[in-house]
């Protein structure tokens, strides 16, 4: 069989070039569209379906960049140039760092947990609770989602899965002649409330939210002030809510 000629070397060489380039950037693209989880998804942890075809499309991909390179050197021996020898050395070693990246994306992108949740206090009929003599742990027990079962409907507490820095956010409403008032808390620490004293005999409200670093079984929940109270319906005008932001 004929040589290949310097020629046909740097069309081999720019091909394996261009499938490489082509590879980078279906990894950015993979990057981008993962960072945006599925509501339709219900598993701890999740990466969609799209996400993983590329991940495996480029595998195929470094495949055959690696054959591309075998078949070069079997055609070219100890013929060619040390340029280009130092060339396709060149290109295994960025075929090798390629795969590597494509391991460590798949198992984020695998391994990153779902975590959200979005309760009401009751979310039918009407019912105020209230009136204690000290502080009680509210149970949010109308469930709307709850990805990663973090949140345990049966006790009002969320506890972390995984360190991370979460968003939590919580409503309430107290109606009558009944005043208002609630605490965000974490391991028994108050964090951020929302209160509103009835002065008037009219319905009354409040919202806040947070962010927070919570470590592996941190537990956040929301706790109703001693002596006041706290009204639900099927309006569902109390509620909390968070999910994860990111791992840390």
């Amino acid at each position: 069989m004929q040589r290949p000629s310097s020629f046909r070397m740097r069309a081999l060489i720019l091909f394996v070039f261009s499938l490489y380039h082509f590879t980078v950037a279906q990894v950015e693209d993979g990057i981008s569209t993962g960072s945006h989880g599925s509501d339709s998804e219900h598993s701890e942890y999740y990466c969609s379906p799209k996400i993983l075809s590329e991940l495996k499309g480029l595998k195929s991909l470094v495949q055959e960049q690696k054959t591309v390179l075998e078949e070069l050197k079997k055609q070219t021996g100890n013929q060619c140039s040390p340029e280009t020898h130092s060339e396709l050395k060149e290109l295994k070693s960025a075929v090798a760092e390629q795969k590597v990246t494509l391991e460590e994306l798949q198992k984020q992108l695998t391994e990153k947990p779902n975590v959200a949740f979005s309760a009401s206090l009751f979310g039918e009929g009407g019912q105020t609770i209230g009136g204690h003599s000290s502080e009680v742990t509210l149970v949010f027990r109308k469930v709307f989602i709850n990805f990663g079962n973090a949140y345990n409907p049966s006790t009002g507490m969320f506890t972390a899965p995984v360190k991370g820095v979460y968003y939590f956010g919580f409503s309430a409403f107290a109606n009558g002649r009944n005043s208002m008032g609630v605490h965000l808390c974490k391991n028994g620490q108050q964090i951020v409330a929302t209160y509103d004293y009835n002065s008037s005999h009219k319905d009354v409200n409040g919202a806040n939210r947070a962010i927070l670093q919570l470590e592996k079984g941190d537990q956040v929940y929301i706790t109703l002030w001693g002596g006041l109270h706290i009204f639900d319906s099927y309006n569902s005008v109390s509620t909390f809510s968070g999910f994860l932001l990111f791992p840390v």
